[in-house]
């Protein structure tokens, strides 16, 4: 009976689709990381070992989330929010945030780091989609209607700038964005926000030399290879050496101590090195099966709460891969955002396996959360 229940919900293609990326992911950290591990550490397996442990508690947390129910979430909000506006401000104040690349964006909890933001993006979004819930007539009115939801944001966002934490904000604007797009918000307030982002975008540049350093980086990639532009210099050797098929599993040249952060922010270049051609696209393939069920699952849902919820996550997930995988090929600058699923990475893998199991976890039952306005369903096929 349970398992003839679970069966409804429950989506084989898209839980498939992630433990691909999560086997990827381990394998390649296991290919990339042994030369740092031995030469930094005087272990081979370090980072492996590290990885295995944050997959065992991501799995835990994959498990919260898919059993968890989804309107426990709305339910306490408020809390999980201001819970996040005191973890955002702590690593703000020193001795307390742990500072690195001229950033403050980490708390120290005695043996790991811990990133606030990952935690921040999940209310947010789940905050987003208990707004547009509620006040559906509202946001149609246009900006006028969503201003309590902007303030609600805003503080985070400040936070957020004050670390500053430019990658993460933009993620953050673009799923906000695509949940406003989806709730039937009048295009010509979409747009304002957009011109709103744009700005503040420009302004957070002119005022972080660092970050215009980046920008010029990527505007004139091969204009100081052996400085500046040394990391994206070596991922495109790295991704342009794999060829169709690839130098062959554990044949990278470049990680090597020539690609820095070949493990992490720059894994997808050694996927590539390593892999080929082949390897590239079935990885972004994965992504792309993982998408579109999560979109079919969001069609399906009796619940306008849990539709947007899986919507924001998705492409919360998913626009992260894009930023990564676009940085390590020269079409954005080099923002430090890991590959998802991929990337060795502690907080970012726990949670994004969490989002995982809040996607694929049972839909919400209280009528109070039930839709009256019944959206389009689409095809069901894979």
């Amino acid at each position: 009976m349970l398992k003839s229940t679970v069966s409804k919900w429950f989506d084989w293609s898209l839980f498939m689709s992630i433990l691909a990326l999560v086997f990827i992911g381990t394998f390649m950290i296991f290919s990339t990381s042994s030369v740092v591990g031995l030469s930094n550490y005087g272990d081979g397996y370090f980072f492996l070992k590290r990885h295995l442990v944050f997959l065992i508690i991501g799995t835990g947390s994959f498990l919260c989330g898919l059993m968890v129910p989804k309107s426990l979430y709305r339910t306490y909000i408020w809390g999980f929010y201001g819970a996040c506006i005191l973890l955002l401000a702590a690593t703000l104040i020193p001795g307390v945030g742990v500072k690195a690349g001229g950033a403050s964006r980490w708390l120290y909890l005695g043996f790991v780091q811990f990133q606030p933001v990952e935690v921040v993006k999940f209310v947010l979004i789940v905050f987003i989609a208990s707004f547009l819930d509620w006040r559906k007539q509202q946001v149609r009115q246009g900006l006028k209607g969503i201003i309590p939801l902007l303030v609600v944001i805003a503080l985070p966002v400040g936070l957020l700038i004050s670390q500053p934490d430019l990658s993460n904000i933009v993620l953050i604007s673009v799923t906000s964005a695509s949940m406003l797009f989806l709730s039937k918000l009048p295009f010509r307030s979409l747009f304002a926000l957009i011109l709103i982002g744009f700005v503040g975008f420009g302004l957070s540049v002119a005022t972080h030399p660092y970050q215009m350093d980046r920008i010029k980086t990527f505007m004139e990639p091969n204009t100081d290879t052996l400085g500046k532009g040394y990391h994206i210099h070596q991922s495109l050797i790295a991704i342009g050496s794999g060829g169709k098929f690839g130098q062959g599993i554990g044949q990278s040249k470049l990680k090597f101590f020539y690609l820095p952060l070949h493990y992490s922010d720059f894994i997808f270049s050694i996927v590539c090195e390593e892999g080929g051609f082949v390897l590239g696209v079935f990885v972004i393939g994965l992504f792309a099966l993982f998408l579109k069920r999560c979109f079919v699952r969001a069609h399906n849902c009796e619940s306008d709460f849990d539709y947007f919820l899986i919507i924001g996550l998705s492409v919360l997930l998913v626009f992260q891969m894009i930023i990564n995988m676009g940085a390590t090929m020269g079409v954005f600058p080099v923002t430090g955002m890991p590959l998802t699923f991929i990337s060795f990475g502690g907080t970012s893998l726990i949670m994004s396996m969490f989002f995982v199991g809040v996607i694929l976890g049972p839909p919400s039952t209280d009528s109070q959360f039930l839709k009256k306005e019944k959206k389009g369903v689409p095809d069901d096929s894979v």
